[in-house]
């Protein structure tokens, strides 16, 4: 999954500085994966523990995106959201285009079958998340 949240270092808080930045994105469109807020993922283990679940458990926020598509929501929402962004496009490029010492998997959307089956979770799809935690971010940003 691909784990972002409102601190540390992540995804959606790069793309963020760089397009408030005004330079210009490149990002990978040839892997498939699934954004997933942290705190979803807290509440998903929560749900865990209150049920005594044991084994192994997947957990990501619903659908699917490429990490292209991802940057151009995160641009197009955090605009929505108020941010003060200087770059409007995203350049697609593949993952030859931009190399990195960890290989990785061209799709790596995990099962959640499992959770939703046991728990009856309602699992937020990946971009209602992200509009959530980009006004949650926001929010935090100008108080």
């Amino acid at each position: 999954a691909w784990v972002y949240g409102v601190h540390g270092h992540n995804f959606v808080r790069t793309m963020l500085r760089l397009a408030g930045e005004g330079r210009p994105l490149r990002v990978v469109d040839d892997q498939t994966g699934t954004p997933t807020w942290a705190r979803d993922i807290a509440g998903a283990i929560t749900a865990l523990l209150q049920a005594n679940a044991t084994g192994l458990y997947h957990y990501t926020s619903a659908g699917r995106v490429s990490w292209c598509g991802f940057a151009s929501a995160i641009l197009s929402e955090a605009v929505n959201a108020g941010f003060d962004i200087h770059t409007q496009e995203v350049e697609p490029i593949t993952t030859a285009e931009y190399p990195t010492p960890a290989r990785r998997p061209a799709y790596s959307v995990l099962d959640t079958g499992k959770i939703r089956a046991e728990l009856g979770l309602v699992i937020p799809a990946w971009r209602d998340s992200l509009v959530n935690m980009l006004g949650e971010l926001h929010t935090c940003e100008t108080s």
